[in-house]
């Protein structure tokens, strides 16, 4: 859908009626258009997503977040003036092993538009894939360069191989494995929000919450972008019954 086409009031009533109940709520904005060779949004795309933010800003409290991909400056300012509160872009993995995973970009690529986002303001999330055959080193790799950029948020998602990818065939990760690069990520990272991420149903199955005692303490709840989730009262309830409190 477009953003002329997003009834905001009916999202702001359906918010408060969950929030009154106690409940969570999913709300997906569609951005209609054709899929282009570019890396980043083309100013089609940049209108279509400053609209819909604006509405969204202004009749709802929901904190709002965008992942596009990379972006000129003139864009993350855009972004900003918009009123974005986080702008997702993953390192997706270690620099020496990034050119095995990605063809299309190099890694500096993506650090900069990480750098550009924190430069003009806006908050940063920026994370990755674990278990795409990276080794422990460079694991460790990993989360320093992250540290570097100073994201607020680190999501983990963890490989769930997918047919027809070149990754179909690799088995996930170990959950034991998993449950170690958490406490690693918690370490190297011990004030920010770690937030759980896709695959986490696959890998770390009925583990998970040796993950949220182990350092995690956010998640991302419900289908993700490709793949299915788990309901969002599971992840929840499992919160609730680790004596954690639950920010809605």
């Amino acid at each position: 859908m477009s953003a002329k086409d997003v009834d905001i009031s009916a999202v702001n009533a359906r918010l408060v009626e969950a929030a009154e109940a106690g409940q969570t709520i999913e709300v997906i904005l569609v951005v209609r258009g054709k899929v282009r060779p570019v890396r980043g949004p083309d100013r089609r795309l940049m209108d279509q997503v400053l609209r819909a933010v604006g509405a969204i800003r202004r009749e709802t409290a929901l904190e709002v977040d965008c992942s596009l991909g990379i972006l000129t400056r003139s864009q993350a300012e855009a972004l900003r003036d918009a009123g974005i509160h986080r702008y997702n872009h993953n390192l997706e993995t270690a620099r020496s092993h990034f050119p095995s995973i990605v063809t299309t970009h190099t890694w500096e690529e993506r650090v900069e538009t990480c750098v550009l986002v924190k430069e003009v303001g806006i908050g940063l999330c920026s994370g990755g894939i674990l278990g795409m055959g990276e080794t422990w080193e460079q694991r460790l790799e990993f989360a320093f360069e992250l540290r570097e950029l100073g994201p607020d948020e680190v999501p983990l998602n963890f490989l769930n191989p997918r047919p027809g990818t070149p990754l179909a065939d690799r088995p996930p990760m170990a959950p034991t494995d998993a449950l170690r690069a958490i406490a690693i990520f918690r370490l190297v990272f011990p004030e920010i929000i770690l937030r759980y991420a896709g695959g986490r149903e696959l890998v770390l199955r009925d583990l998970q919450a040796l993950g949220l005692v182990g350092g995690v303490n956010g998640m991302i709840v419900g289908n993700y972008l490709t793949t299915a989730g788990r309901p969002a009262g599971e992840d929840v309830r499992l919160v609730e019954d680790l004596g954690m409190s639950v920010r809605r």
